[in-house]
């Protein structure tokens, strides 16, 4: 488009936007003045026939009520004069007299009737659709409501009125239009010759004929440029052959960087780990061949595509290479898999870092894999050995508590052919055999009870309450044991979601054990309330609530040796004659169950703590959580 055509074109928009913000503004304005002047004069009349119907209403006068309505409704623009009485009842129409003592229905005639100030509603004309103002005013006497005056005033004259507004402001801007467009074309014409001959000269220059001098008679402006491109022609001459000198310099340097590129590709290629760099956009660079290798993918693949493309089957790397695109921060080796393009998985660790240039300026994220598949390996042949080592501690834990009761048993069996007939034996055997039978069926049923899964039945549980039942039960024990309980429950501690019956059942083993663990005049301290220290519990549970109930028995016996801190949650590890080291593992999986966690401290002489952390949800732990001593 020529300078000409642009200008002339650029000054009728001005000229139309001006106009057009005129014609809004004026438009607006008339078009607010119109419907104020309607809406007053609606008014007025409400509010006379408002102040004329207060007699007629106090005396009942129906007629005088509709005549005056009538009256009114003879007045130009009103289409309608409704007097409702006290109980919203029409008390005269002039459209509709038939409708006297009906109540009218309708979204406007209710809102009508329940207003105690003066209204103004837009409605529709029932039969015709007609738009009009409805005007409410309340008839207030002595603070007493006796009824309501209803006017009805077209729009149609109003509307009439705003659209000649817009058809004489629509004319005045047609023709501001053309003739600005006639002085615009004259000042485009005188203006765009000599551009034309300036332009000639400068497409010459452009072409290299640097030594092209632009000839101009001007003083103005255009003749300011000509001097200017004279000048700019004398400039470049003079830069070009700095221009040479530098490209020469530019080729040396960027061997230079392509020589460096080199050596960084060869340390890339010798990693063992996985590198692969995204730019700002999450789409992936650079890829060595240890990447390819753990992917299964060829760095020509996977350049230049989304890293949630390349990694579309392992969401959690996509999830930690968006994250330090996202934050600009670095994440610490996680472990994870690494789904491959073959559909086999790797174990890796992912470490990221943020990608910055000479001067901070970011550049993108780099992620260093590592392929962890021999270490997995090696754990897992840990953990197999260390689950037969319990294994082996768990049997032989078994045969150490069975053998007494068995041994007796055999004895019994033994002496059985000699000794029946003596009434002293057989009343012996009847006593011992099943005692030591039920002895072994206990240990059975409480290691049955410890290796199988649980399942909770899980209802709203008060922990005090449950507290309470334990000290109920060793009642008389404490009472001769001389033992001071201290109950320090927090008021606000909520309902928790949980096997009452099993939660019960870890409370009771804990107590039990501080019990036995303190002599005469001791004490006994039962305490709960929130904890922010969720960390403690396993990552389901962590999750779901920022808040938990800790429970804490504390006794002041004679504490656990620091040799046997890591021992006493282990099945069958006791340092009680006649124990069976299975109450603190039961109550250990217990809390476990509930996703809590169980941590104690203890110094011996004087006194042990255990604390349990649970979760208010309820949640069951996925991961099993360690003790921990405090």
């Amino acid at each position: 488009m020529s300078l000409q055509a642009q200008f002339l074109l650029g000054t009728v928009l001005v000229l139309l936007l001006v106009m057009t913000a005129v014609i809004v503004v004026v438009e607006h304005r008339q078009r607010a003045s119109i419907i104020a002047e309607v809406q007053r004069r609606g008014e007025v009349i409400a509010r006379n026939l408002a102040a004329l119907s207060q007699g007629p209403l106090l005396l009942y006068s129906y007629t005088t009520l509709e005549q005056s309505v009538a009256r009114v409704a003879g007045e130009a623009d009103v289409v309608y004069a409704i007097i409702l009485d006290a109980e919203a009842r029409v008390a005269a129409h002039s459209r509709h007299p038939e409708l006297a003592g009906v109540a009218l229905s309708g979204p406007a005639d209710e809102l009508a009737a329940k207003t105690d100030t003066f209204l103004v509603q837009e409605a529709v004309r029932r039969g015709t659709g007609e738009p009009i103002y409805d005007f409410v005013v309340p008839i207030v006497i002595d603070r007493q409501r006796w009824g309501t005056v209803r006017i009805g005033l077209s729009k149609r004259r109003m509307e009439a009125e705003i659209r000649q507004t817009r058809l004489e402001l629509g004319a005045l801007t047609l023709g501001t239009l053309v003739l600005g467009g006639l002085v615009a074309a004259l000042v485009a014409r005188r203006i765009a010759r000599p551009v034309r001959e300036l332009a000639g000269g400068a497409a010459a220059i452009s072409r290299g004929e640097l030594k092209q001098q632009i000839v101009s008679s001007r003083s103005d402006e255009i003749g300011q440029l000509a001097v200017a491109f004279n000048h700019m022609a004398g400039q470049l001459f003079q830069q070009r052959s700095a221009l040479e000198t530098a490209h020469a310099d530019l080729r040396r340097h960027f061997e230079e960087l392509a020589d460096l590129k080199s050596y960084t590709d060869s340390i890339l290629e010798s990693l063992t780990s996985g590198i692969i760099t995204l730019d700002l956009d999450g789409r992936v660079v650079t890829m060595n061949q240890a990447a390819e290798l753990l992917t299964g993918l060829f760095a020509g693949e996977a350049t230049g595509r989304y890293c949630t493309e390349v990694f579309s089957h392992s969401p959690g790397v996509v999830e930690i290479l968006m994250e330090t695109l996202a934050t600009r921060a670095g994440v610490a080796s996680t472990s994870l898999g690494l789904s491959r393009r073959n559909g086999t998985s790797l174990p890796i660790e992912l470490s990221t870092a943020p990608l910055r240039g000479a001067e901070g300026k970011d550049l993108g994220v780099v992620g260093v894999f590592k392929d962890v598949t021999v270490v997995h390996e090696l754990e897992a042949q840990l953990r197999r050995s260390d689950r037969l080592a319990a294994l082996g501690t768990l049997a032989a834990g078994l045969a150490h508590e069975i053998k007494n009761p068995l041994t007796s048993l055999r004895t019994f069996t033994r002496l059985v052919s000699r000794k029946f007939n003596d009434e002293r034996f057989r009343e012996r055997f009847e006593r011992v055999v099943p005692q030591e039978l039920e002895r072994i069926n206990g240990i059975v049923e409480r290691l049955l009870e410890l290796a199988r899964p649980r399942r909770l039945n899980l209802t709203p549980v008060q922990i005090p309450a449950l507290l309470e039942r334990v000290l109920e039960l060793y009642a008389n024990q404490i009472e001769t044991k001389q033992i001071t309980v201290l109950r320090e429950y927090a008021h606000d501690l909520p309902t928790i979601q949980g096997d009452g019956e099993h939660l019960y059942e870890a409370f009771l083993n804990l107590v039990t054990n501080a019990l036995e663990a303190m002599g005469t005049g001791g004490r006994l301290t039962l305490r709960t309330g929130w904890s922010e220290d969720m960390d403690r519990l396993p990552p389901p549970a962590r999750r779901a609530p920022r808040r938990g109930v800790r429970v804490e028995i504390e006794d002041t016996g004679i504490g656990i040796a620091l040799a046997e801190a890591d021992k006493i949650f282990n099945p069958f590890f006791t340092t009680k004659e006649g124990g069976t080291g299975l109450g603190l593992a039961l109550a250990y999986k217990i809390i476990e169950d509930h996703g809590g966690s169980i941590t104690f401290r203890s110094s011996p002489g004087v006194g042990t703590t255990f604390r349990l952390l649970l979760p208010v949800i309820g949640e069951r732990a996925a991961e099993r959580t360690g003790a921990h001593a405090l």
